[in-house]
C-alpha cells in the first residue's frame, strides 16, 4: 500500500505539471508563424490526452486496493500510453522550436511486440492524430495490405480533413513470425509508421484432461453440484475445444477413488503427457485438513483433496495429500499444466470444506506458489485462505465453476479474438465470483507460463 500512495502522489504530481503546461500553452500570445501554431495546437492536444489518461490513472489507483489484480494490468497499460505520449511530447517539443511540419501521431496499443499467440488471429488497435488532416490509412500484414483493406483512404462528410481516429482490426496470422504495419499519411505527404512483430505457433500439441467431481460421500456430507460442474467441464473440452474423449478421464462421485486418481494422476497421465502437450487437471469436492508439525506451510496442517472413500477419522489412508499433489505435478513432462480445483479448506460451514477437529487450514501464497513451482504450472484456487468455495441452487453450479464455465464459452474473451486464454478467464471469474458472493469468496491463481495460453476456443 506504501508503494501504492507513492504511485498516487507521482500521478498527482504529473497531473499537476501538466495543467501548468496546458496554462502556459493556452496563455501564449497569438501571432506565431502558422507552423509554429500548428505544432503548439498539437502539443496542447497532446497535453490534454495526457492529463485525461494521468487522470484515469489516478481514479484507478484509488479502485486499486480492492481489485489489485485487474487494475495492476490496466495501470500497466496506461503507464505505457503515458511513456509513448511523454515521448511524443518531447518530440513535439523540439519541433516547436525547429518550427518545422510534424507527421501523424500513431499510437498503437495491441498487440504488444514480440507476443506469442496460438490461434491465426490477432487484435491490432490504435489511434492516430495529426492537424493538418489525415489522408489515408494503411495497415500492412507481412509488406501485404490487409484483406479487408481494400479503400485505405479517410472519408469524412465533412468538408474538414478528418484529424484523428481510431482503428481496430482483427487480422490474420501465418506461423512464424508476422509484422504488422500501420502507416498513416496526412494532407501534406507526411509520413508515420508503427511496426509490431508478433509470433504465431499453431497448437499441434495434445489436451490431456483428468476432470473429478464428488457429490455422494458415503462418510462426509454430500454435496449438490460438484459432479455436475464436472460433467459441464468436460462437455467444454470437448464440444467447444474439439478435445478427443479419449484424452480426457472424466471421474465421477464412486469412481474418484483414491487409488484410481493415484493411478491416473500418477502413472498413466506422466506416461501420456509429453513436453508439449497441455494438460488440464479439474477437481470439484471436499477439502479438508489434519494436523501434522511437519507441514511444509508451517502452518502445522497437512491439506487434503477428499476422494469418494474419503473418512475425515482418517484421512492419511483415505484422502490425497496436497504434498503429494504436488510431487504428482513435479512428475509431469508437460510445460502447460492448468490445475483447477473448486474445494477449499476453511473448515468453515457452508461450502465445499469438511473441518476436521475444528482446525481452519490457509491455504497460504507460500504453499500456492510451492504447488505451481517448477515451469509452465499454472494453479487457480476457487477461493482465497481461510474462505469459502460456496454451491448455489440457483445456479446449479459452485459460483466459481459456474463463472468458469461462463468464461470460457465466451464471456471472458476481452479482446473477441475466437479464444480465451487462462489469464482472461482469471481475470473474468475474479470479477464476477467476489460480486456474487457478496465479496465473501476470491479466486486466487498462481503460477506463470511463457506466452499466452488458450483454455477454450469460443467460435
Amino acid at each position: 500500500m506504501k508503494d501504492l500512495q507513492l504511485e498516487k502522489e507521482t500521478t498527482f504530481k504529473k497531473i499537476e505539471k501538466t495543467q501548468n503546461q496546458i496554462e502556459e500553452i493556452q496563455r501564449m500570445s497569438a501571432g506565431e508563424p502558422d507552423s509554429t501554431e500548428s505544432l503548439r495546437a498539437e502539443r496542447l492536444q497532446i497535453l490534454k490526452y495526457k492529463l485525461e489518461t494521468l487522470t484515469a490513472k489516478l481514479n484507478e489507483l484509488d479502485n486499486l486496493a480492492q481489485k489489485i489484480q485487474e487494475q495492476r494490468h490496466l495501470s500497466a497499460d496506461l503507464a505505457r500510453k503515458l511513456q509513448m505520449l511523454d515521448q511524443r511530447e518531447k518530440e513535439l517539443s523540439k519541433r516547436i522550436g525547429e518550427s518545422a511540419k510534424a507527421p501523424p501521431l500513431l499510437l498503437i496499443t495491441e498487440p504488444e511486440e514480440n507476443s506469442r499467440h496460438e490461434t491465426d488471429t490477432v487484435r491490432l488497435a490504435g489511434a492516430v492524430e495529426d492537424n493538418d488532416g489525415l489522408s489515408r490509412l494503411e495497415i500492412l500484414i507481412n509488406g501485404q495490405h490487409a484483406e479487408s483493406d481494400k479503400d485505405r483512404s479517410l472519408k469524412t462528410a465533412s468538408t474538414q480533413p478528418l484529424r484523428g481516429c481510431h482503428f481496430d482490426r482483427t487480422l490474420r496470422l501465418t506461423p512464424g513470425s508476422n509484422r504488422l504495419q500501420v502507416r498513416a499519411i496526412d494532407t501534406d505527404g507526411l509520413v508515420s509508421a508503427k511496426t509490431v512483430t508478433v509470433h504465431y505457433s499453431p497448437s499441434r500439441r495434445n489436451v490431456l484432461a483428468v476432470i473429478v467431481g464428488i457429490n455422494d460421500y458415503p462418510k462426509l456430507p454430500k454435496l449438490k453440484f460438484a459432479a455436475n460442474d464436472a460433467a459441464e467441464f468436460q462437455r467444454l473440452l470437448v464440444e467447444k475445444n474439439r478435445v478427443p474423449a479419449e484424452n480426457i478421464h472424466l471421474l465421477l462421485n464412486t469412481e474418484a477413488t483414491l487409488s484410481n486418481l493415484r493411478s491416473i494422476l500418477g502413472t498413466r497421465l506422466r506416461a501420456a503427457a509429453a513436453k508439449d502437450d497441455m494438460v488440464i487437471i479439474y477437481f470439484a469436492g471436499h477439502g479438508s485438513t489434519e494436523r501434522d508439525a511437519l507441514s511444509p506451510d508451517g502452518d502445522g496442517l497437512e491439506k487434503y483433496l477428499l476422494t469418494w472413500e474419503a473418512d475425515p477419522k482418517d484421512l492419511y489412508a483415505t484422502a490425497l495429500p496436497m504434498r503429494e499433489i504436488a510431487y504428482i505435478l513435479d512428475r509431469i513432462q508437460s510445460e502447460r499444466l492448468i490445475f483447477i480445483v473448486d474445494a477449499c479448506y476453511s473448515g468453515a460451514s457452508g461450502g465445499r470444506t469438511v473441518g476436521a477437529g475444528g482446525l481452519r487450514a490457509t491455504l497460504s501464497d507460500s504453499f500456492l506458489e510451492r504447488l505451481a513451482a517448477g515451469r509452465g504450472k499454472v494453479i487457480i484456487t476457487a477461493s482465497a485462505a481461510n474462505e469459502v468455495s460456496v454451491e448455489k441452487d440457483e445456479l446449479r453450479h459452485g459460483v466459481f465453476t459456474y463463472y468458469l464455465l461462463e468464461g470460457l464459452r465466451g464471456g471472458a474473451d476481452l479482446d473477441r479474438d475466437g479464444a480465451v486464454t487462462v489469464d482472461e478467464a482469471y481475470r473474468y471469474v475474479s470479477e464476477k465470483v467476489p460480486r456474487a458472493t457478496g465479496q465473501e469468496q476470491h479466486p486466487v491463481k498462481k503460477g506463470e507460463v511463457e506466452g499466452s495460453i488458450v483454455l477454450s476456443i469460443t467460435r
